[in-house]
């Protein structure tokens, strides 16, 4: 049964960006507040698990078996996502924010590693997620807009130079500045997203705290 009705859109005050990834499927950066929010481990050890009982079931070939975990998976995992979707909606809202996804063109070369490329492989749901914010995030009026993820993973959010991943840091050898990864890909996704609030007065973007959530203290 489809359901539909008509939704006002929300005049947004703020930027919530969302950095999708492997060790947390979802980093959120509010422009309000320059704090992350992390989700989700439970999804990463949910997919492991999956996939090591099918590589298992498939050496003894029950196919059958197989099958049938695959759907029990997709329900486990679905339900994962929902909560995270809905988490994310309710921060948005909480701070009358429009929302930033990125485009996920390229995920797939841009991933290096055997870790990396096989738990792509397995089907990490990036593409699942991502409509679920955006649907229940239309719902309820939240503007979604997607943006270009092209080097926010290896950039500085700092001072803009290229920088290196090592595990979950992200470490810049130009300014020196070290952070968790994920939530340097989020700012980095928050400051390109600014462009494209709402302008007022001598051209400034409507992003109360901003400043401090691209130059936090520390």
């Amino acid at each position: 049964m489809t359901v539909e009705k008509e939704v006002e859109e929300r005049n947004p005050k703020s930027v919530l960006a969302v950095d999708l990834g492997i060790r947390w499927i979802a980093t959120t950066v509010n422009s309000n507040n320059p704090k992350p929010k992390f989700y989700d481990k439970e999804l990463r050890r949910v997919k492991g698990h999956y996939f090591y009982l099918r590589r298992s079931l498939a050496l003894k070939k029950a196919y059958k078996t197989i099958k049938k975990i695959g759907n029990k998976e997709r329900r486990v995992v679905n339900d994962i996502l929902h909560k995270i979707s809905r988490a994310i909606v309710n921060e948005a809202l909480e701070n009358d924010s429009m929302i930033v996804l990125g485009k996920l063109r390229g995920i797939r070369k841009n991933g290096k590693g055997r870790k990396f490329k096989r738990k792509l492989n397995n089907g990490f749901p990036y593409h699942r997620l991502s409509q679920f914010i955006e649907y229940k995030a239309r719902w309820v009026g939240i503007k979604v807009i997607k943006i270009s993820e092209r080097n926010t993973s290896k950039t500085c959010h700092r001072c803009g130079h290229r920088g290196l991943r090592v595990g979950s840091l992200f470490k810049c050898p130009h300014c020196g500045y070290v952070c968790n990864a994920d939530y340097n890909g989020a700012m980095n996704m928050l400051k390109r997203a600014t462009g494209y609030m709402p302008i007022a007065g001598a051209g400034r973007a409507l992003c109360p705290g901003l400043d401090t959530a691209l130059n936090p203290v520390g």
